[in-house]
């Protein structure tokens, strides 16, 4: 049995999907196919049933992968620190981060650790979510945390987490006593918008959506940074679009924040990488990333409009 063959048999039960699990290790469905029945033969022990049409792990493939796991962990880690001490360099991973990335989350994206890259460092780089993409597609970053993305056919994203928009007014607003407030609530008052350079993509989508409920908004000022808003925000009428991660930073200046109920708009973080990255690093760390943030995208009860 060779070191491919663990990696293989880890693959299917973490994915319990074999043509996700070839792709991981680099062979197609039916090879892989072949090379578990060969796996199972050389251990004499069905590792994998098919029940209703899917794979199941047995009793015997839970004793196994766990030491096959280590296994194939040590022999990577080896691998690595060979390659690390030949060329006398420590791996890096150079990763961009949208300026209104959650603090949450890019604490867990600098805390993530790869058992396979112990002397992995990080280097983040902050950018408004337009010029990441830019970066990413020229290479000058392996990674990046995007917030809410626009497609791109070079680059592929997985979701990490989701947050509504919060709506910022003061306490005397007529809708401050709301539980959530939907988008043609608050077209009917004047905004302050962040900028179109701060996120084009997501600015555009805003009016558009607003342009469909035959609103027109009334933007009276357009800002960049969440701490400018107490400046501008002086009157009973006016209201303010702010990240989650915004109203923790006006939280103590007395204004009242409210949840924006809409499935179109939303603050989407996504974890991008090229869609023909041929790094195992890069693979490596996104599937540990994700593994890691699995409590973020617990599906949660929508609020219901007041």
């Amino acid at each position: 049995m060779k070191i491919h063959d663990l990696e293989l048999v880890v693959a299917v039960f973490e994915e319990m999907n074999l043509t996700r699990a070839g792709t991981r290790v680099g062979m197609s469905e039916s090879a892989a196919s072949k090379r578990l029945g060969v796996v199972q033969r050389e251990v004499c022990f069905v590792l994998f049933e098919r029940i209703h049409g899917r794979l199941q792990p047995t009793a015997a493939a839970d004793g196994f992968v766990e030491h096959a796991r280590q296994s194939v962990y040590s022999y990577q880690c080896a691998l690595h620190g060979a390659k690390e001490a030949k060329h006398r360099e420590r791996r890096m991973l150079h990763i961009g981060a949208s300026a209104y990335s959650s603090p949450e989350l890019l604490d867990r994206l600098y805390s993530t650790e790869l058992r396979t890259h112990p002397n992995l460092s990080i280097e983040f780089i902050t950018e408004s979510t337009t010029e990441l993409l830019k970066d990413l597609q020229l290479k000058k970053i392996d990674l990046a945390l995007l917030l809410t993305p626009p497609e791109s056919r070079s680059v592929t994203t997985t979701l990490v987490a989701s947050q509504p928009f919060m709506i910022a007014m003061r306490d005397s607003h007529p809708l401050a006593s709301k539980r959530s407030v939907t988008l043609s609530e608050v077209a009917g008052y004047p905004w302050i918008l962040f900028s179109r350079s701060a996120h084009s993509h997501l600015h555009d989508l805003i009016l558009k959506r607003v342009e469909e409920t035959q609103r027109r908004p009334t933007i009276v000022h357009r800002i960049l940074h969440a701490d400018q808003i107490p400046a501008f925000l002086k009157n009973d009428s006016t209201l303010a679009w702010l990240t989650p991660a915004g109203t923790e930073r006006l939280a103590d200046r007395g204004f009242v924040f409210v949840p924006l109920l809409d499935l179109e708009i939303r603050l989407e973080a996504h974890l991008a990488a090229l869609a023909d990255n041929k790094s195992r690093l890069v693979s490596d760390f996104v599937r540990t990333f994700m593994k890691d943030t699995e409590d973020l995208r617990t599906p949660a009860k929508s609020p219901r409009a007041a």
